[in-house]
């Protein structure tokens, strides 16, 4: 069997394996601030059935698109409130991601190119990692690349139909995430015509029916903007910061501020990160990866700059471009560049196939080897220094990657082979970490802990109260929105009975319990689970790490 039938091969194992590890952590609690605020709105967005306006705990909520809000209160709907519902939404874009990653890969190179690009996309640690942590930019990444594909095949081959999707596709991904969904295929389109001196795709009429399909798609989300902000300028608005303004503009914010404010200085959102941030989280969202990535960029933007003679402009402008860009926001954070990652796969498997073709591929099987022994290696610190795992799963971890390492060591010769063990051991390295890892990190999770006790004393939603804590996470796995104070302030004895207080220490420690005649008192272990700090890892510093919660019924 030739290299191109093997690959294919290869691309269906890849995509049944990460099929399971996928849906190994899909009924996982929901962790994390955003992926819980999200989760909560949409809760609150199913239950009220009011998708023109985006509310969050009854107020108005400025921030994010609402197109992940949209669908996951769909799913909650059909299927209830459950964690897999509202992952499924985006697990499903996840595939349309996959899929279109290889028909891009094909189309600019060859098959072989494709499956390995596709192969190397559907199991990069940044894709496993949003597959649980579902936020906005799961849709993002997947529509971005299909949009791409579409316009780059309607370009090819002239046909309408390919035309329509594409710009279905842009729709989709600013009703994700924003203006950077028409950005990224804007830079792509344009770098590619202007080092091709290809001047008349820039004036083709097509663009106008393509801008007109975009508007019709986002029209209803620019309609609720508009009703929910701009007709009422005198509403007084929360930001997301928790700043309260007037007179915001909902429009002007999604088209702006949200995005291109954030390079002027306009936004008032500002982590601090440096400009250098998005490197380190390459370094390790690419894995197992990153190494060939880095090697493959550098090869493509040399024979830019020396020969010019590359077949494609796509890619590298879908890349640097958004680097660039993203770099040079004001606010950072990991997943931010996620959205250039199936480019990267393209250009990392035309690197590969040429390599193949010159014989050099055994430096790319040593470097394989070694990214793969670094996955027991974690498999091993994890399971014995982080969190304890007599499980079976810990074994049989170490014991599959550790056989792949030695497959690979005698497959060394082929391209095949290298592609296929390195993301088979990430699939199973990433089952391990969603079926250890994350669950005993859940353990960890005061807000969901309590809602469990919530539930389980029949604490009716009136009488759950929250005091200074943002509960996104408490609000969804007790199913309702409870009542919040920025401070304890005064306390009515009178009227506690039959209610609960989830609060933090310092609050806790302002009780009079005796006084107010709590009837139970919970205390319960808490650390951000995606805001993991050494203390915490180190299972012998770990405690000294923990912040506490506090239920208390009355």
């Amino acid at each position: 069997m030739n290299t191109q039938g093997q690959l294919k091969y290869a691309y269906w194992i890849v995509l049944v394996l990460t099929s399971i590890t996928y849906l190994a952590g899909i009924n996982l609690p929901i962790a994390g601030v955003d992926a819980s605020q999200y989760a909560s709105i949409s809760m609150e967005m199913s239950d009220s059935g009011n998708y023109l306006e985006v509310l969050h705990r009854g107020r108005d909520y400025l921030d994010k698109p609402p197109l992940l809000f949209w669908l996951s209160s769909v799913s909650f709907s059909i299927f209830g409130l459950e964690n897999w519902a509202y992952r499924l939404p985006s697990l499903l874009f996840i595939y349309l991601g996959i899929y279109s990653t290889l028909r891009l890969g094909k189309l600019l190179y060859d098959k072989s190119v494709g499956y390995i690009a596709a192969i190397l996309f559907a199991t990069t640690q940044a894709i496993f990692v949003i597959s649980h942590d579902v936020r906005t930019d799961t849709i993002l990444v997947s529509s971005v690349i299909f949009s791409v594909w579409c316009i780059v095949e309607f370009l090819e081959k002239d046909k309408k139909k390919y035309l329509i999707l594409g710009f279905i596709g842009i729709a989709i991904a600013m009703l994700s995430k924003g203006p950077v969904g028409l950005m990224v295929p804007v830079l792509a389109l344009t770098t590619h015509f202007v080092i091709k001196k290809q001047w008349k795709n820039f004036i083709r009429w097509e663009w106008l029916l393509g801008l007109a399909i975009v508007a019709i798609f986002i029209s209803p989300m620019v309609y609720g903007l508009y009703h929910q902000f701009d007709a009422q300028p005198d509403k007084i608005t929360s930001l997301s910061s928790g700043k309260m303004v007037t007179g915001i503009s909902g429009v002007k914010f999604y088209f702006w501020d949200q995005s291109f404010g954030r390079i002027t200085g306009e936004s008032e959102w500002n982590n601090g990160a440096p400009w250098y941030f998005f490197f380190g989280t390459f370094s390790w969202s690419f894995l197992p990866w990153t190494i060939i990535a880095l090697l493959a960029l550098w090869h493509r933007i040399n024979n830019v700059i020396k020969t010019a003679k590359v077949d494609e402009f796509y890619t590298l402008g879908a890349i640097v471009l958004p680097f660039i860009g993203l770099s040079l926001s004001k606010f950072k954070l990991d997943h931010y560049i996620f959205i250039i990652y199936p480019f990267v796969a393209i250009i990392c498997g035309n690197y590969l196939i040429q390599i193949m073709k010159q014989n050099r591929i055994i430096p790319i099987a040593v470097i394989q080897t070694f990214i793969c022994c670094l996955f027991v290696i974690a498999t091993l610190l994890i399971g014995i220094y982080v969190f304890i795992d007599t499980d079976f799963i810990f074994p049989l971890t170490i014991a599959g990657i550790s056989i792949l390492v030695v497959a690979m060591i005698i497959k060394r010769k082929s391209i095949t082979a290298i592609v296929l063990i390195s993301a088979v051991s990430a699939a199973i390295f990433n089952v391990f970490m969603k079926d250890h890892f994350y669950r005993s990190l859940s353990e960890y999770d005061g807000q969901y802990i309590a809602a469990q006790i919530t539930l389980k004393n029949n604490i009716p939603p009136e009488n759950q109260h929250v005091i200074d804590i943002s509960p996104h996470c408490y609000d969804f796995y007790t199913h309702s929105i409870s009542k919040y104070r920025g401070s304890l302030g005064k306390i009515n004895k009178d009227l506690l009975g039959g209610t609960s207080m989830l609060l933090k220490q310092k609050d806790f420690d302002a009780l009079d319990l005796n006084y107010l005649e709590a009837k139970q008192v919970f205390k319960l272990k808490d650390h951000s689970p995606t805001q993991l700090t050494f203390d915490f890892l180190n299972s012998t510093t770990r405690d000294e790490s923990l912040e506490y919660l506090y239920l208390v019924i009355f």
